[in-house]
């Protein structure tokens, strides 16, 4: 089961320091917009995208978070990377999905307590569990 994952003060400071640099271009962080599946409002969250080559994936270690639940409803976003807002196309993922879960996972140190798999987790142990960790295909035009 995945441990769930609750929003304190400290996270919203953290999260705030980390859409700052993700603002400002630096580190591995971008700001992910998406639009509220029932308000319809603009929903902003940091996010650190993994790549496999040329394209870029954004990966849920706490499963149907609202940004998932969000780019289900509505596959349209804006990723913010620095000065540079690109609109693109979220397009989850089924198949080499284990790989690339596992590749966060090694990544995101932060993320692995809230992912409920053995600590020298193998890709099966990834392949067993493949609804608890949503991953979408960033697609940015042209």
């Amino acid at each position: 089961m995945v441990k769930r994952y609750e929003v304190t003060t400290w996270k919203r400071i953290v999260s705030g320091m980390l859409a700052g640099l993700a603002r400002l271009g630096l580190g591995n962080f971008v700001v992910l917009t998406t639009t509220g599946r029932r308000s319809g409002q603009p929903r902003d969250v940091t996010l650190s995208p993994i790549s496999d080559g040329e394209v870029e994936y954004l990966v849920s270690p706490y499963g149907d978070s609202s940004w998932v639940l969000n780019a289900r409803a509505d596959q349209r976003a804006t990723v913010r990377r620095g000065r540079s807002s690109t609109p693109v196309r979220l397009v989850e993922v089924t198949g080499n999905k284990p790989q690339l879960v596992r590749a966060y996972y090694e990544r995101e140190g932060f993320a692995r307590q809230f992912m409920d798999v053995p600590g020298e987790a193998t890709i099966d142990d990834f392949a067993s569990v493949p609804e608890r960790f949503p991953v979408f295909e960033i697609q940015r035009p042209g």
